[in-house]
């Protein structure tokens, strides 16, 4: 196989002779890939069917009377002329696919229309012989050569196989073979490596190329280059283990290079099914995992969410109803090939989908004959239900975006730090998008076309719901440029259905303000109670944080309550109203009413304003039209050059007026801090304490003026009491913490009764406290859950303790020293530490004993140790050394050293409990488990160190 790729890279088309066996395999492929464009024995008195094949046919007649096709011709169309943007080469060969289409459909007017025939290949040979040949040089943007023009290419011969010749093919084959020889690698930049979405492109670029000239290399390397896309990520693109999809290095964009990446993995299944290049890959799996991890949660009711779609939603045919279809209609597809308990929760996820979509006058409108007969087959497969809406609260840690997801309605929160870009803009495409990724809440409900409709053509993209915004761009935004920040605190932790998520920002990578700040979602239940602290600017420019800036109904009619009182609806109404304690909103649809609490009454800016605006605003290979909108936005005014400003309030979306009003008189939320040090939300209804730290700094937060929440780190983290157990989540949102974040809360604990690996319980009482170990969690979320209880908890100090050393030191004694070294060595170098206990005050067994041992310093990491119990108790702290110490007796446990200041928790329960019915003594000998060499020593800390909690305890549980 490795030859055969080889010769492919530096061969042609013409150099491999299939057999006959290979032939027959070879045609049956073709025939398969051709019914995807086709369709195969379809229903033409299907009204959908034939509308779809009219519409082709409609457009394939249009370009074939516009086509020129005169013999001194310098262009097929007119309006396809300009042969120095590569994207007249793709158009060109796409208004030739659409000719080949009705050509090729069973019931076009079209079909096999000789002249028609002729013209397509003359077009063809046209191109060939004058822009996409093996003699060409790339030009423009290397994607049209690369794959834009190829993929299409390889449908149009797919399409007129029969029709052209031998040497036609090849010389066809021979030009994207020049261009796109190799799925993994970009022909103009041999050193960059293909990935996510353009790795799958030319993958199937080069298998569809090897179906059509019999070339079994071709098609294996194009099977084989998929295994990459298949493995998890760490950083840069691809698929993370939390759900993130990330393509350009640093852009979220699930819903669009996301949505080529699994359109074009389920054609290639679809493709290699069954035959002699099966993908067998073991990592297969995980594209099922992308469609529930990845895909569903970004999803509301068949819309994809703009906020992972990047410069996608400048796109005027592509908004998020029509991107969703595209990958509920990719996700139909690949269930065909998928296991069958796979296939069938694809198939009803797709179908809840469908079934609540109802933005659409014909779903089945523009889409292809044989993507209407899958759709229509699930849709009347009675077999399969309708899938139900997810309810799910979830950080996408990997691209900086969180969501809520209630049946009733989904939140989208798209930030941006110094590892994901606040926008992208490419090709003219998006050039207003500054403030997508700074904090752009997007709220859906029952009004399902809100961010349709022209939304991005109209919307004022410089006062997005969620931002904190001046209003500044950078000029024009630069080409492909990486727009990140320069602060990492960004994330959050999730519990359950519950989040605290944060972000620290700062303008100035972005628009060169210095407009900077800290801003935080808490997401409870049906509640979103939004903070900013630190708001601050010197660029003399006025500042607002935006809470909604809402699309509003046709008439612009959407009833806005203030305190009670009705404000106007007129366009252009705006008014700085004072002492707001809560709004409502009336929304477009039922289930669309959306309503606002400030905790502390606030002024608030409301304005109603008609904006009119084109697509080419925001994307200037869009249309010019003008199209016109009507908003509502709530906003504070924080000022010319704030500095600490802070702002709250909370969004409950499907209240009503009169519940809001009841709600702000009896409210259940609670902000316990909104400072620069912390933010801090209570939810009285569900026992919740969110909170973010913001500093390397022991912060504590108070409940009801009690101390009740403390970090030592950066962290956000999430705590829910109930039902007489405590749960806890906790994060590392600046991805930078090689160490550990110290947890206290102030309750007590009986027990614990799950841990996420990493989580270290270093007391139950009369504090919780927890170690987490964030060591390269790329953001994620640890969880524990305890037992609340009043169980009595005693630490015992240790009776004595010492260190031996071996070898010239074998008779000297340590116990004074306020260390205890462990280290295993060779001769003259090997230390072992001793304690005891006395438990003469303890009667009654213990529910748990734990042995606490604190480093002070640490020689390197993953070190492991061992605890022994001591053969006798009858030594002595100041005579013990390493020629009289006891014998060592059972391993009692064992640990890898954590971080200097971190507790290691080992639980000697049986022993205690042994020595409480025995002679009220315990010894205990620690070792090195292994000679790790010079740097394999751990220092404790002994019973006569200077800082108490460094020093060995027994923590006794009755």
């Amino acid at each position: 196989m490795v030859l055969a790729f080889m010769l492919m890279l530096g061969g042609t088309f013409g150099s491999f002779a299939p057999s006959a066996h290979a032939a027959d395999e070879y045609d049956g492929l073709r025939a398969k890939w051709k019914a995807l464009l086709v369709g195969a024995n379809a229903n033409t008195s299907d009204p959908d069917i034939a509308a779809s094949i009219q519409s082709t046919t409609a457009k394939a007649s249009g370009f074939w009377t516009s086509l020129d096709t005169s013999a001194g011709r310098t262009a097929l169309w007119s309006d396809l002329a300009n042969w120095s943007a590569s994207s007249t080469i793709t158009g060109s060969y796409n208004r030739l696919k659409t000719m080949a289409i009705a050509y090729a459909t069973s019931g076009s007017s079209l079909q096999n229309n000789a002249t028609l025939k002729s013209d397509i290949i003359a077009g063809l040979d046209w191109l060939y012989a004058n822009k996409y040949n093996a003699t060409k040089s790339e030009t423009g943007n290397w994607w049209d050569w690369e794959i834009g023009t190829p993929l299409i290419l390889n449908d149009i011969m797919t399409l007129m196989y029969d029709d052209l010749s031998a040497a036609q093919r090849t010389n066809y084959l021979n030009a994207i073979q020049k261009f796109c020889p190799d799925p993994t690698k970009r022909t103009i930049s041999p050193t960059i490596t293909e990935t996510g979405a353009n790795r799958l492109d030319k993958a199937l670029i080069v298998a569809v190329a090897g179906v059509v000239g019999k070339d079994s290399a071709k098609l294996a390397a194009g099977r084989d280059a998929i295994s990459h896309t298949l493995l998890y990520v760490t950083d840069g693109d691809g698929f993370y283990t939390d759900g993130s999809f990330v393509q350009h290095t640093d852009v979220a964009y699930t819903g669009s290079y996301g949505s080529v990446l699994i359109s074009d993995m389920a054609k290639l299944l679809y493709l290699l099914q069954g035959s002699t290049w099966q993908v067998t890959d073991a990592n297969l799996g995980n594209v099922y995992k992308w469609v529930t991890e990845s895909f569903q949660p970004v999803m509301y009711k068949g819309a994809i969410m703009d906020m992972v779609r990047g410069r996608a939603i400048s796109r005027e045919e592509s908004e998020d109803h029509e991107a969703g279809r595209s990958i509920i209609i990719s996700l139909v597809r690949l269930a065909e090939g998928a296991p069958a308990d796979k296939a069938l929760q694809i198939r009803q996820i797709a179908k809840g989908w469908i079934a609540q979509d109802t933005t659409f006058a014909n779903y089945y409108a523009e889409m292809s004959v044989s993507d209407i007969v899958r759709v229509k087959a699930l849709m009347s497969d009675s077999q399969i239900t309708a899938g139900n809406d997810l309810v799910k609260t979830h950080v996408f840690a990997g691209m900086d975006r969180a969501v809520q997801l209630r049946p009733a309605f989904a939140l989208g929160l798209s930030l941006f730090s110094s590892r994901i870009s606040a926008f992208e803009y490419i090709n003219s495409e998006n050039g207003k998008g500054w403030y997508t990724g700074a904090g752009m809440t997007s709220l859906y409900n029952g009004d399902l076309s809100q961010f349709s409709g022209n939304y991005w053509a109209t919307v004022d993209m410089y006062r997005l719901p969620g931002t904190t915004t001046d209003g500044a761009v950078s000029a024009t935004p630069v080409n492909s440029k990486h727009y990140t920040g320069n602060r990492n605190w960004v994330g959050g932790s999730e519990l359950g259905n519950q989040a605290s998520v944060g972000m620290d920002f700062s303008m100035t990578p972005v628009t060169g303000t210095t407009l900077a700040g800290k801003k935080s979602w808490f997401l409870f239940g049906d509640r979103i109670v939004a903070l900013g602290s630190g708001i601050a600017s010197t660029d003399n420019k006025k500042v607002e944080t935006i809470i909604e800036n809402r699309k509003l109904n046709g008439a612009g009619t959407n009833a806005l309550t203030v305190n009670g009182t009705a404000k106007s609806i007129a366009s252009g109404w705006s008014e700085a109203m004072t002492n707001v304690s809560w709004a409502h909103l009336a929304g477009s649809a039922a289930g669309s009413d959306i309503g606002y609490y400030f905790p502390t009454p606030s002024a608030v800016s409301g304005l109603r304003e008609t904006r009119t605006g084109s697509w080419s605003q925001v994307n200037t290979g869009q249309s010019a039209a003008q199209v016109t909108n009507r908003f509502l936005s709530l906003s504070f005014n924080h000022g010319n050059n704030p500095s600490g400003a802070t702002y709250a309030y909370a969004v409950l979306p499907g209240k009503s007026a009169s519940a809001m009003a009841a709600y702000a008189a009896n409210p259940d939320i609670a902000v316990l801090e909104n400072s620069t040090a912390a933010h801090a939300v209570r939810d009285v209804s569900s026992g919740t304490v969110g909170a973010n730290f913001w500093n390397d700094a022991v912060k504590t937060v108070n409940v009801n003026g009690s101390a009740y929440l403390t970090s030592n780190k950066k962290a956000s983290v999430t705590v829910t009491e109930s039902g007489g157990e405590l749960a806890i989540a906790a994060s590392d949102p600046t991805q930078a913490n090689t160490g550990t974040i110290r947890i206290e809360i102030n309750r007590t604990a009986t027990s614990a009764l799950s841990l996420d690996p990493g989580v270290m319980v270093v007391s139950l009482a009369p504090t919780i406290k927890l170690d987490v170990n964030v060591s390269g969690s790329l953001g994620r979320s640890y969880a524990a859950k305890l037992a609340l209880g009043s169980a009595v908890v005693t630490n015992i100090a240790a009776e004595a303790d010492a260190y031996v050393r071996d070898g010239a030191s074998a008779s000297v004694n340590y116990g004074a020293d306020a260390s205890l070294v462990v280290k295993n060595d060779g001769t003259g170098y090997a230390r072992e530490s001793y304690i005891r206990f006395n438990l003469a005050g303890v009667s009654d067994p213990v529910t748990s004993a734990k042995l606490q041992l604190t480093p002070t310093s640490v020689g390197m990491s993953g070190i492991a140790h061992h605890a022994y119990l001591a053969a006798s108790d009858s030594w002595g702290e100041s005579t013990i050394t390493w020629s009289n110490k006891p014998a060592s007796g059972a391993l009692l446990g064992s640990w890898t050293v954590p971080a200097a200041g971190t507790s290691a928790m080992i639980d000697i329960t049986a022993e205690v409990n042994a020595a409480i019915a025995g002679d009220k003594k315990v010894s205990i000998r620690i070792a090195g488990a292994s000679n790790q060499g010079a740097n394999g020593w751990a220092n404790y800390g002994s019973k006569e160190h200077a800082t108490a909690d460094s020093r060995p305890a027994l923590v006794l549980v009755q």
